[in-house]
């Protein structure tokens, strides 16, 4: 007997439900006798796959066994029977041959305590299940190529977004077509998909410097200041030159090739490229960005700063140097930055009403896209992780509302704060 054997007892399993429960991957069971098969009595074997049928197992610490890599590496496999074909005896699983007449006892387990089974692999499961947490976080899309599930696989070709990933590693999803079946890394296909991207937009005041030909030819010596509004005959002239002006190594990120910190928001801004836009009469210098996710209210700070910096002393330092000729040969030179009254916002911070009077200074929330319990503060942006979060969602979404019930907040202040906190509120 192995050493592992004489350390643990076998489990008194009663019947099929249980058994089904009692399988997972780790697992492990020993073969009392086997009539197809008598080479497999007295091993010890460790389930590796569970499906709704059946399962796999591997023979333990015999990886090159004929029984272990049987079926493309996953292991023997053992199908599930009806219920009237099993005999629960104490500690013992007896499973008739339903092919038979007689149907007499075909082969027998006895399956070891699961948290005892699985005790000298814990270190090593825990190592791969937090890997696989890693690769694959919430809010990832994954693409199906192919499921191991003869009975409700879904299609191939199915898309959706990890819900998250459970304690055995199993990637629990919110498919687009609804259902939410889960899939397993190496035994289930599936390729990881770009993010989805958002379109954020961030507002800066537009001016220019423009000299007027005159009527013998030439250009006056001093400019005239316009501003927005005076800019909007001209919109088709500065986008176009604002094309014009982007450098070959800005064509997949923009601006974002030239932003060099390694930190989150270079991993979810894909992109961020200078254009125009007329609103409210005037036209304003926009930095169009391209969002994986939701920034924290660090991370659009630093974004701002970033964009800034680009329209004062990079990017744009450069683009007002450019003279865009227009009505008949006159020259304007538009500054995205100036030192005046200049400042950049979101599209709701600059355009939305004043609506942040009468909310509380902070209110709890659950993220959408994660299930994290979140706070929210009055007229900032984006969110602050809550140290009282956990890994349920659904407990997220208890402890916020009894936090706002204690604060005195109300649904309507939530939801108020919440679209403040995506969209800001000046």
């Amino acid at each position: 007997m192995e050493r592992s054997d004489k350390q643990r007892k076998p489990v008194a399993i009663k019947n099929l439900a249980e058994l089904k429960r009692f399988i997972q991957p780790g697992v492990e069971f020993k073969t009392l006798s086997q009539k197809n098969h008598p080479d497999l009595v007295g091993l010890t074997r460790v389930v590796t796959t569970v499906q709704t049928v059946g399962f796999y197992s591997k023979i333990k610490d015999q990886p090159n066994s004929r029984f272990s890599t049987d079926n493309g590496g996953k292991g023997f496999r053992t199908d599930f029977v009806k219920a009237d074909a099993y005999i629960f005896d104490g500690t013992t699983v007896k499973v008739k041959d339903t092919r038979n007449k007689d149907r007499g006892v075909i082969y027998e387990f006895e399956f070891y305590d699961r948290e005892q089974a699985m005790q000298e692999d814990t270190n090593m499961d825990r190592k791969m299940v937090n890997f696989i947490k890693e690769q694959y976080p919430p809010g990832t899309r994954i693409r199906l190529n192919s499921m191991e599930d003869p009975y409700a696989p879904i299609a191939p070709g199915t898309e959706g977004e990890v819900d998250f990933v459970d304690d055995i590693g199993t990637i629990h999803m919110k498919w687009d077509n609804g259902r939410a079946l889960g899939i397993v890394p190496g035994e289930d296909s599936f390729s990881v998909l770009p993010p989805k991207l958002t379109t954020l937009k961030l507002y800066m005041p537009l001016t220019a410097d423009f000299y007027e030909r005159s009527e013998y030819g030439d250009l006056e010596p001093e400019s005239t200041m316009l501003d927005g509004r005076a800019l909007r005959g001209y919109q088709d002239q500065i986008m176009a030159e604002l094309v014009k002006n982007r450098m070959p190594e800005e064509t997949e990120r923009g601006l974002m090739h030239w932003y060099h910190e390694a930190d989150s928001v270079n991993t979810k801004v894909h992109s961020a490229v200078f254009t125009v836009e007329e609103r409210d009469r005037k036209l304003w210098g926009v930095a169009e960005c391209r969002i994986a996710g939701e920034l924290s209210a660090l991370e659009m700070d630093t974004l701002k700063e970033y964009i800034a910096g680009q329209a004062s002393d990079g990017w744009g330092e450069h683009f007002e140097q450019r003279e865009i000729l227009v009505d008949g040969g006159s020259e304007l030179y538009v500054h995205l930055w100036n030192a005046d009254d200049w400042g950049i916002q979101t599209e709701q911070e600059r355009f939305a009403p004043k609506l942040s009077e009468g909310l509380p200074e902070l209110c709890f929330s659950v993220l959408p896209s994660t299930g994290e319990l979140i706070c929210i503060k009055r007229g900032e942006n984006g969110y602050y992780p809550s140290d009282w979060s956990t890994d349920d969602p659904a407990q997220n979404r208890e402890l916020a509302d009894y936090n706002n019930e204690r604060l005195g907040v109300t649904q309507a202040q939530r939801l108020a704060m919440e679209c403040g906190s995506m969209h800001g509120l000046s």
